[in-house]
Formats: C-alpha cells, sequence, structure tokens
C-alpha cells in the first residue's frame, strides 16, 4: 500500500499499480467507460483537454467543477459520477485529469515507465478488478491517492476492499459496514454545506458497492476497459 499520491516512489517496483480515489476519479471512470466511452485520455496538465478534443473533434472533455458544480464553459463534464450520466461519450474518446486520482496515474507512468500496469479501481469496480488482478503474474501495489499531500480514509478503505476481493478474503457485512462509514464520516460532512450533486456522487455512486464490470487499464495516456479480455 502506497498511503498517497505524493508517496509513489521515484523508481517504483515492477508490478501492477491501482489507483484508488473513490471520491470522484476512481468512480467517475467506471461511470465513462458504462456509458459507452471508446478510451479516457488522462492529461498531464488541466488545461490540455482542449488541445486534445482539436486532435479528435468528437471527443468529450472533463475540465473543473466550475462555480456550484455546473462545470467550466468550453467543457463537456467534469469530474462527477453522477453529471457524466448525461453526456454522451457513447463511442467516443474522453479526456481528463483529476488533482488526485488523474495525477496520480500520470505520475506512475511517467517514473515507472514499462515496468508498472497502471490500473484504476474504487468500491464499485472493485470486485471486477480484482478477479482480474487474480489473473495476473505480477505483484499488486494499492496507491491510495489522498487529498492535500496526505492519505485519506476513504481511499484506504476504496484499496482494502479490493486486496480483500483479491486475496479471495471478501469482507464480510459487518467489515463492509465499517468500509462504507469510514467513507460516510471522512466525506459526508464536509458535503453538507455543498450543492446536492456531492451527496449524490457519494450516496448514490461512490457507495454503490459491486455495481460496475469494469477494469480500466492505461495504454499510453489512454485508459481502456480491459474487462472484456477477462
Amino acid at each position: 500500500m502506497i498511503p498517497a499520491r505524493e508517496q509513489i516512489p521515484e523508481d517504483p517496483n515492477q508490478g501492477n499499480y491501482v489507483v484508488v480515489d473513490i471520491a470522484q476519479f476512481s468512480t467517475t471512470v467506471p461511470e465513462l467507460f458504462a456509458s459507452g466511452a471508446k478510451y479516457i485520455h488522462i492529461t498531464e496538465d488541466r488545461g490540455d483537454e482542449p488541445a486534445f478534443k482539436q486532435r479528435n473533434p468528437r471527443a468529450k472533455i472533463g475540465g473543473g467543477s466550475g462555480p456550484n458544480y455546473q462545470g467550466e464553459p468550453g467543457y463537456d463534464f467534469f469530474n462527477s459520477p453522477s453529471f457524466v450520466q448525461d453526456v454522451d461519450v457513447a463511442g467516443r474518446p474522453t479526456a481528463m485529469t483529476s488533482t488526485n486520482g488523474g495525477n496520480a496515474v500520470t505520475d506512475l507512468r511517467l517514473a515507472g515507465g514499462d515496468d508498472v500496469e497502471i490500473y484504476v479501481g474504487g468500491l464499485t469496480n472493485g470486485v471486477a478488478l480484482a478477479d482480474h488482478l487474480r489473473e495476473q503474474n505480477e505483484e499488486t501495489y494499492f496507491v491510495a491517492a489522498g487529498s492535500n499531500r496526505k492519505p485519506s480514509p476513504e481511499d484506504i478503505a476504496g484499496a482494502l476492499f479490493i486486496a480483500r476481493h483479491l486475496f479471495e478474503d471478501p469482507p464480510s457485512d459487518r467489515e463492509l459496514a465499517v468500509y462504507r462509514e469510514m467513507v460516510k464520516f471522512s466525506k459526508g460532512p464536509k458535503y453538507e454545506q455543498k450543492p446536492d450533486i456531492k451527496r449524490t456522487d457519494l450516496y448514490e455512486y461512490v457507495l454503490n458497492i459491486d455495481s460496475r464490470d469494469i477494469v480500466p487499464k492505461l495504454d499510453g495516456q489512454e485508459l481502456y476497459d480491459v474487462s472484456d479480455n477477462d
């Protein structure tokens, strides 16, 4: 377990790395694929997305949340699993990053090169991802992306959830309830003073456990759903 993005080593060991940023990146990514996105290009810097759209006119691009979580002008969506439900991404390339999860993907890609395989996982797709990883020969490392350069309880809970399924020791109902409480107490209180979309994202999407059979894997700068390869 790497407990925060800032602790990603400069020279990572060879293996599979799972980026866990359940609120919201690791939950938004499976939702984009569930809506039919062809792939998700992870930009190195926020602001690179319009240039990607110029090269790929059919693409849908994600930016910041903007005022009152309605998105930014010139962008099609932002990092919200509920907001992307109304965006037509079927068969289209998409592009986005995020402060924690998206940047963790980029950090790993730049540090590890060909020695690392990068996946994105959370509570919604953790079971499918664990099933896929169990068939691989490489060691698996979890990157709990964290926030503000520090570990986040909800990301550690998400990583543990996937790890327990990977080792075929799934959490009991009681343990699962503890994971849910970790997520609720970590994020719920701060969302009470924010627009409703934040609570929708948390309670209807982030905590919708084992709802997606999506396995996002990085190839170059693009995430693809490799679940059909299993």
